[in-house]
């Protein structure tokens, strides 16, 4: 099932996270896991904050990085539903 355009995801409060050279570390003690994100992927997780729905972290990603706003919103949604998985972000309404 896809996620609705108009949630707003944030970080997960207890990932850790640093950005080395535009590429996102993530670090999450309660998983025991680290993962490194590409590029993209660091951008979005930068873009988590909250504040930004799932549609407008698309729009953003289709600006800078010159793709289609359809592409960008099905990566988006599917990237945040990875992550929201693995209880590396939480989701709102």
């Amino acid at each position: 099932m896809s996620l609705p355009d108009h949630l707003t995801p944030r970080r997960h409060p207890d990932t850790a996270f640093r950005v080395f050279e535009g590429e996102a570390v993530l670090i999450s003690p309660a998983q025991n896991m680290v993962r490194t994100l590409n590029v993209t992927g660091s951008r979005i997780w930068e873009l988590m904050d909250g504040e930004h729905s799932i549609a407008d972290i698309a729009a953003i990603l289709s600006q800078e990085f010159e793709v289609s706003t359809a592409h960008a919103l099905s990566s988006v949604r599917a990237f945040v539903q990875e992550l929201a998985e693995r209880q590396l972000v939480q989701l709102a309404s």
